[in-house]
């Protein structure tokens, strides 16, 4: 059972409590596209998040083997030549020495497939274009298959006869009943040829582990089914990126606003410096400030804007408070020739006498001691009172309006206003000044209130007020052309400004976005690796398990598998110990470990059940392993065959030796190539039996006059050495190491002994036994006369005996020490 990836991200971020649910949908919605994502930022889509995310069954995908590989003109292979593989679970080997052209087959097989070839990818172009065979123009090469369900597939390529590019080719497929289609995309491989493949060559094999640390992480990586999760990391980023770049330019912008308003002398301009110098300026304060629909309350501007609505007293108020005051003079003046002020004052102290009467009642009078007020008196007194009153009306009311006329004239004379008290700029300083002179003028006047002093103020005002006028009004002019002046080099300034505030609001409205999208990128970049490591493991065990049988004698144990980092530090961390001691690092690997343990990591990944490939090809797996680790290879390709078809190509001798020396069935084809790039595959027997069919064949030769008697003398020696030697050391192997030896001290000892005699002795004996019990052994005649001609016959011919006796005692000997005869 496995998680899909959906769920277990889903499951993750339910138990992340401290995730914001918008952040945890965003991830959701990255999970599910480019535009899933878009909508959803955008409020034009909605995603639901699952109630109970599970495991689902792991599906298994429909299995496909191979039948054939048949070549062309292709590398070394002239003529058509067929490779026939059994379609069914299996071990096949396909021999031959270098240059037979066996690695022609599973370099086609891997062009067909793949589109390329591991050996040709970091090469030149020369490599890349000399593929085609020289002995043949026609180039095509073509796969059979079977697929569960479908039935036959074929797969082919074809080169026109002047195509100089390997890859320059043409590929129809055609599955069984159905017509020919061109390319393989209907089969639906692509992706599972990338996470599954399932060739391996030799210089892939060595390159696996040599190249980039990351580039096997990628390939890890890529059979984990986690590609969705990298593709949501990657919209995320994208999408953040792109809405913060209008952020960025923004705050690039407004720090670049900032520093030439901190430059400029206009105090509207500090202000802005001052509001933009924070990371999230207020724009609507700047905006104001732009529009001058905020007030400045420091600085030249504000004064010079008092200045601009500076005014002098209404010209038409003070003629008008003249006119009243000399007219209330006047009049005065006619009235007061029929009353004298003494009558109207002896008037006002009469209505004192009667105001003290009636509050205090009876007593002397308080001016001249001797008279009595009394209740006669003041009826009396009331009465002159009431006839002076109406004498006098007139004259009062003439008093009256003449001092309201010249209290508001005089009010009118005010002090200089607080805006002329200082210059706010110092090219206003004399017209300032001329402004509040005029106006001191103006208000310095000393009168009395009487009509000589109506005089006075009505003469002052009238030789004052034209020059305040003048004064205020030059003023005015002089401050607005100030303003005008320094507004010039304002407004580019509030004009940039007032645009940057229109592009900051528009960004600031996604900045919440963009840190959602950020927290939801970081949350999905730490839980990568988890859920990788997680999908590792199936991997890792098979890679412990196939090195557990790859290693045999090596003292380099395998631990566990990781992928660690990101980005351009991405990497595969393997644990391990040599001789009991940590290492992390493959530097520690001898090739032939460095060969085994990357075997281990591909085998795992190319035969996991979600791969529809039910074979595996390797080539040339042996070449840098030492002995004991072949045997380790046998036996771990053979428990794979049980389940699955397992291909392996070999120049070296060893693997089918130690095949025949396993409990494992093995198919060995063998591959030879003949005069110009003819390649021939035939089912190979043993080479012992081989070596006796050859000197077989050379006496039919020699009987039929086809072969000379010397060339057969020459000849036949050697072929029965290689006959007897190769029975020798099958015995020899198998033996020994059926009673525990090491297969490194079983080579070192069969390499060291040199003669076909010592050799059958090891065989035979285990060890260099008695001469006496030697001498026994090779008692019966055929065994003796067949180990003196390849003793001495090997350099100087067949002699002393007839072909076929010599051949026939040569059998008599394999099969004795076949049969382990003592």
């Amino acid at each position: 059972m496995t998680q899909s990836l959906v769920d277990w991200v889903d499951r993750q971020l339910a138990v992340d409590s401290d995730l914001p649910e918008d952040v945890a949908l965003l991830v959701l919605a990255a999970l599910e596209g480019d535009d899933v994502l878009r909508e959803y930022v955008e409020g034009a889509a909605s995603v639901t998040r699952s109630d109970e995310p599970g495991e689902v069954p792991e599906a298994e995908a429909k299995g496909v083997v191979l039948t054939s590989i048949t070549v062309e003109g292709f590398r070394g292979i002239g003529p058509e030549a067929t490779l026939s593989i059994d379609p069914r679970p299996g071990l096949t080997v396909v021999a031959g020495r270098n240059g037979s052209g066996k690695s022609s087959f599973s370099e086609a097989l891997e062009l067909l497939l793949t589109g390329d070839t591991y050996r040709w990818a970091n090469k030149s172009a020369e490599w890349r274009e000399q593929w085609r065979n020289l002995h043949h123009p026609t180039a095509r090469v073509s796969i059979g298959l079977v697929e569960e369900g479908s039935g036959k597939i074929t797969i082919e390529s074809t080169w026109a006869d002047d195509e100089v590019q390997a890859t320059g080719r043409a590929v129809r497929s055609q599955t069984h009943g159905q017509p020919k289609v061109t390319g393989t995309s209907h089969l639906g491989w692509h992706t599972a040829l990338e996470q599954f493949r399932p060739i391996l060559s030799y210089d892939e094999l060595g390159g696996m582990l040599d190249g980039r640390p990351a580039d096997l992480y990628d390939a890890l990586a890529s059979i984990l089914g986690v590609a969705q999760l990298g593709d949501a990391m990657k919209r995320l980023k994208n999408l953040r990126d792109g809405l913060r770049a209008p952020m960025t330019v923004a705050g690039k912008r407004r720090r670049e606003l900032q520093e030439q308003a901190t430059g400029a002398h206009d105090e509207r301009a500090k202000q802005a410096a001052a509001l933009l110098r924070k990371s999230s300026p207020n724009t609507g304060a700047l905006r104001a400030l732009v529009t001058g629909s905020g007030a400045v309350d420091l600085g030249p501007i504000s004064s010079l804007r008092s200045l601009t609505s500076l005014s002098a007293p209404d010209p038409t108020a003070i003629e008008s408070a003249v006119d009243r005051l000399r007219t209330a003079k006047n009049d005065l003046a006619d009235a007061g020739a029929s009353v004298s002020q003494r009558s109207r004052d002896r008037l006002r102290l009469l209505d004192q006498g009667l105001e003290l009467h009636a509050h205090h009642g009876d007593q002397t009078c308080p001016v001249c001691r001797e008279g009595q007020l009394d209740s006669s008196w003041a009826k009396t007194s009331r009465e002159i009172a009431d006839r002076s009153r109406r004498e006098f009306a007139e004259v009062e009311q003439a008093h009256q309006t003449f001092e309201l006329a010249f209290d508001s004239l005089r009010r009118s004379l005010t002090p200089p206003p607080h805006a002329l008290r200082t210059s706010p700029v110092s090219e206003l300083d004399d017209v300032v000044l001329e402004a509040r002179d005029a106006w001191a003028r103006w208000s310095d006047v000393k009168v009395t209130r009487d009509a000589a002093g109506a005089d006075v103020l009505i003469e002052h005002v009238a030789r004052t007020f034209s020059d305040l006028t003048a004064a205020v009004e030059l003023v005015r002019e002089q401050a607005t052309k100030q303003i005008a002046v320094l507004d010039d080099d304002w407004q580019p300034l509030a004009a940039a400004i007032a645009a940057w505030c229109e592009q900051w609001d528009e960004c600031s409205g996604a900045e919440q976005m963009v840190k959602d999208l950020d927290t939801a990128h970081k949350w999905l970049t730490a839980n990568d690796l988890r859920l990788k490591n997680e999908r590792l493991a199936p991997i890792e065990e098979g890679a412990r398990a196939a090195w557990h049988k790859l290693r045999q004698e090596s003292n380099v144990e395998i631990g566990s598998l990781a992928l660690t980092g990101s980005a351009t530090r991405r990497r595969v961390k393997v644990s391990g110990a040599v001789d009991g001691k940590a290492v992390d690092s493959f530097a520690v690997f001898s090739q032939g470990e460095l060969h085994a343990l990357a075997l281990s990591l591909f085998l795992p990944r190319a035969t996991l059940a979600q791969s529809p490939f039910r074979f595996v090809v390797l080539d040339d797996p042996v070449q840098a392993m030492d002995p004991a680790k072949v045997d380790g290879l046998v036996q771990l390709l053979g428990e794979l065959a049980q389940s699955r078809q397992v291909v392996v190509f070999s120049h070296d001798d060893r693997l089918p030796a130690a095949l025949r020396r396993s409990s494992f069935d093995a198919t060995i084809l063998e591959v030879t190539r003949g005069a110009q790039s003819t390649v021939t595959v035939s089912t190979a027997v043993d080479p012992t039996a081989r070596y006796l069919a050859d000197a077989h064949g050379l006496i039919k030769e020699w009987q039929d006059g086809r072969l000379t008697e010397d060339d057969l003398n020459r000849a036949m020696p050697g072929l029965l050495r290689f006959a007897i030697e190769s029975a020798a050391k099958d015995r020899y192997f198998e033996s020994q190491l059926r009673a525990g030896r090491k297969i490194t001290d079983l080579e070192r000892e069969w390499t060291s002994t040199h003669t076909t005699k010592m050799r059958v002795r090891l065989a035979v004996f285990g060890e260099q036994p008695s001469e006496p019990l030697y001498a026994e052994w090779v008692r019966p005649p055929y065994r003796k006369v067949a180990l003196g001609i390849v003793a001495g016959g090997f350099h100087s011919g067949l002699k002393g005996s007839s072909p076929e006796d010599a051949h026939h005692n040569a059998k008599r000997l394999v099969d004795d020490i076949r049969a382990g005869a003592r």
